[in-house]
C-alpha cells in the first residue's frame, strides 16, 4: 500500500489549520510528520489517522461530560475550595493537645528588652 506524502501547505489544508500551526505541532510531536532536508513532509494516512484519533477522543470526553442545568445567577453557589470545618472549643482545645501546644490561647510577647 502506498501513501501519498503531502508538503506543509498540502497538508495544513487537510487539516483545516494555517500552515505556521502545523509546523508548530509537527515540531513538537503533536502532529506526525519528518524532515527532510529542509523541506517538512507529512504523509496524508498519517494525518487522517490523526483526525480519526481527535474526533474519536473527543466523542469520549462528550459522552462522558455531566449534564449542566441552567442555574439562576441570584442563587447562592457553594464554594469550591476551602475547608467546611467549623472551629469549635472543644475541637479547639483538641486541636491544640494533638500538637502539643498549652490548653489556653495566651498570647506571648515576641519582643525582646
Amino acid at each position: 500500500m502506498s501513501s501519498r506524502t503531502l508538503g506543509a501547505v498540502e497538508a495544513a489544508q487537510l487539516l483545516h489549520i494555517h500552515p505556521q500551526t502545523l509546523m508548530a505541532r509537527a515540531r513538537s510531536g503533536v502532529i506526525p510528520g519528518c524532515r527532510v532536508g529542509r523541506a517538512w513532509v507529512f504523509v496524508e494516512s498519517l494525518l487522517i489517522e490523526y483526525l480519526v484519533a481527535q474526533s474519536l477522543s473527543r466523542v469520549s470526553v462528550a459522552g462522558t461530560q455531566e449534564k449542566t442545568e441552567c442555574r439562576s445567577t441570584e442563587g447562592k453557589t457553594p464554594p469550591i475550595f476551602g475547608s467546611n470545618f467549623r472551629q469549635s472549643v472543644a475541637n479547639l482545645a483538641l486541636y491544640r493537645s494533638a500538637l502539643g501546644l498549652p490548653k489556653s490561647e495566651k498570647q506571648q510577647s515576641s519582643m525582646t528588652s
